[in-house]
């Protein structure tokens, strides 16, 4: 059976296609309203070293000042370039780039805790994602947007 969208009301039209639904992000973030009664993305919560070391000790985990850096510039590098969006989606291996490119621009080195495999774990994690395969473009995390 076949349906054509000009035929549907515009509230069916709505719920299969979602649009005009609510959006929720998967974890904590922080959240702008806008002129049109959308939440925006503002950007994560800025924990401070402490309180990851904190974290990080409750959960049984020896870090160092090192790998703390690490992780905190990681969670700028999602902050300022990396954005929910349910329509978009961003290459890994792009994605993985700038990582690297981002983290050897402040420290002059390559990262030594969050490696590939590691990034795409976390990106997974963070954004409740799956990687899928595009046949022209390769793999993806779709429902992210790379904002240079």
């Amino acid at each position: 059976m076949v349906i054509s969208i000009s035929v549907m009301k515009s509230s069916e039209v709505s719920k299969t296609f979602g649009f005009n639904q609510p959006y929720t992000f998967p974890l904590q973030v922080l959240q702008r309203s806008s002129g049109t009664g959308i939440a925006r993305f503002a950007g994560y919560p800025d924990d401070s070293d402490i309180e990851l070391e904190k974290s990080c000790s409750n959960l049984g985990i020896n870090i160092s000042a090192e790998e703390v850096k690490e992780l905190k510039m990681f969670r700028e590098f999602l902050s300022l370039h990396i954005k929910p969006n349910a329509i978009c989606d961003v290459q890994c291996m792009l994605l993985w780039a700038e990582w690297i490119r981002f983290y050897k621009k402040q420290t002059k080195k390559i990262p030594d805790l969050i490696l590939e495999k590691e990034f795409r774990n976390l990106i997974i994690n963070q954004f409740d994602l799956s990687v899928t395969e595009d046949g022209f473009r390769g793999f993806i995390y779709p429902g992210i947007k790379y904002v240079p």
